[in-house]
């Protein structure tokens, strides 16, 4: 029994290398390929040490600091197949111009994990223009690269990417980041510094000197936006219908008060809400009218659908009204 699985063991060695060097093969061939179509077609294109192309008359260099080995990168991007023909953007813009936008999705910067090998080699290889006078892409530049399929784990793309910023802790780039914006927007918004990354605004002052308590019976109104003012959710008719949001009602919203924040629940049906938006009720007295920001943390850290991504400020206009 051991000689045969001895033999097994060896067959299936000589199998597995046999694929590997297949693999290699493949790849060199595909790699000879490319190398000739980038010489007939792009000739000016600079081949890094991996064998991407870094395109001369798209590079844009930024003015911030170079790329080194920060964990976290905040770009836009573009992608289309070596041809030119689109295949996804973070860009508005570009995704209206090529009909594939759509209504209540996020477009914009987008943040990507980049330890530990998270991005494809690739992708790697464009951002640090590795084997080339290039170097690693600066803050605020653009650069526009083909890279490979075997470097990509798919297959050959050519990426405009555009580094906003890198950072190394998402929590404080966030909260930096909502700090600098309050500070320069809404000055007079009061931050919960024990709670940290959550502010307060009062907009129209309420009518109770009390807050609120159990045996209030509040109902509200709000808009859901981030920091850019796009508007997500909301269940006031006009806001819904001009910005393209459907829904099956607009009446105002029951909230079930609690004085622990992560427990307040809103509608009969007691759904959750996010805690950043409930801590606002704690603050709030009756008929009053505010907004609240808060990082991620406290709404959707992973992002939510295509509408909010991840690492996301939000922004919710509260007011507070009388029973429908």
């Amino acid at each position: 029994m051991k000689k045969i699985l001895i033999f097994l063991l060896a067959a299936a060695a000589v199998t597995v290398s046999c694929a590997r060097e297949t693999a290699s093969d493949n790849e060199e061939l595909e790699a000879e390929a490319l190398e000739a179509y980038m010489q007939k077609y792009h000739s000016d294109a600079v081949r890094t040490s991996l064998g991407a192309y870094i395109f001369p008359s798209d590079e844009v260099p930024g003015g911030g600091d170079a790329l080194s080995d920060e964990k976290y990168i905040r770009i836009n991007y573009t992608i289309t197949d070596r041809d030119g023909h689109f295949k996804s953007s973070t860009l508005r813009d570009v995704n209206s111009a090529n009909g594939n936008y759509k209504s209540g999705t996020y477009y914009g910067p987008v943040i990507y994990y980049r330890a530990d090998g998270n991005l494809p080699d690739g992708l790697e290889e464009m951002l640090s223009g590795a084997g080339t006078a290039f170097g690693p892409m600066k803050a605020g530049g653009t650069r526009k690269a083909l890279i490979p399929g075997w470097l990509l784990s798919g297959t050959t793309a050519v990426y405009t990417v555009t580094l906003v910023e890198a950072f190394d802790e998402t929590e404080v780039w966030e909260k930096d980041s909502l700090a600098r914006f309050i500070q320069k927007n809404y000055p007079d918004a009061v931050e919960d510094e024990q709670l940290g990354g959550w502010y307060y605004l009062t907009t129209r002052p309420g009518e109770d000197s009390e807050p609120l308590s159990s045996d209030s019976e509040i109902y509200c109104n709000y808009i859901l936006r981030d920091l850019s003012g796009r508007v997500i959710d909301t269940n006031v008719e006009k806001v819904a219908k001009d910005n393209g949001i459907s829904r099956s009602s607009y009446t105002p919203q029951l909230i079930n008060w609690n004085e622990d924040y992560t427990k307040i629940t809103m509608s009969g049906s007691q759904n959750d809400v996010v805690d950043g938006f409930a801590k606002a009720f704690l603050h709030m007295h009756q008929k009053e009218a505010g907004i609240v920001f808060f990082w991620s943390g406290l709404g959707y850290p992973s992002g939510h659908g295509s509408s909010i991504p991840a690492y996301c400020p939000l922004r919710f206009d509260i007011e507070l009204v009388d029973k429908p």
